[in-house]
């Protein structure tokens, strides 16, 4: 399945489940619902990165090489963790984000590559 269109699936199903997690009944709760809108925003987040890491920084990150291994589903689900910092060395406005973002993706996705 194409990239853009798997990882717009992916971002659905999980607005779809933090939405049904919602308690929101209305938009005037919405725009209060803190934990609501940092879930959502760090779902975004997240496809914007993996777009990036794909795109600009693909060569640099082997992302497609460990989305054929772990699949993107994976890779998204951890990326996404509020146990990783992935999205906030993204955010962070350091010159070395893409660094450690490549160092935590070695660590938690590592390259098997064939013998």
């Amino acid at each position: 399945m194409e990239f853009e269109k798997e990882l717009k699936e992916i971002v659905e199903r999980y607005v779809d489940v933090v939405k049904k997690q919602s308690k929101v009944k209305n938009i005037d709760e919405f725009i209060k619902d803190e934990s609501t809108i940092y879930h959502l925003n760090r779902i975004y987040d997240t496809k914007s990165l993996l777009t990036d890491l794909s795109g600009s920084f693909g060569e640099e990150t082997e992302l497609d090489t460990r989305i054929k291994q772990y699949g993107l589903g994976t890779v998204f689900a951890v990326v996404n963790s509020v146990k990783n910092y992935y999205v906030e060395n993204y955010n962070s406005g350091e010159d070395e984000w893409l660094n450690y973002i490549v160092t935590d993706l070695n660590h938690d996705f590592p390259i098997e590559y064939a013998k």
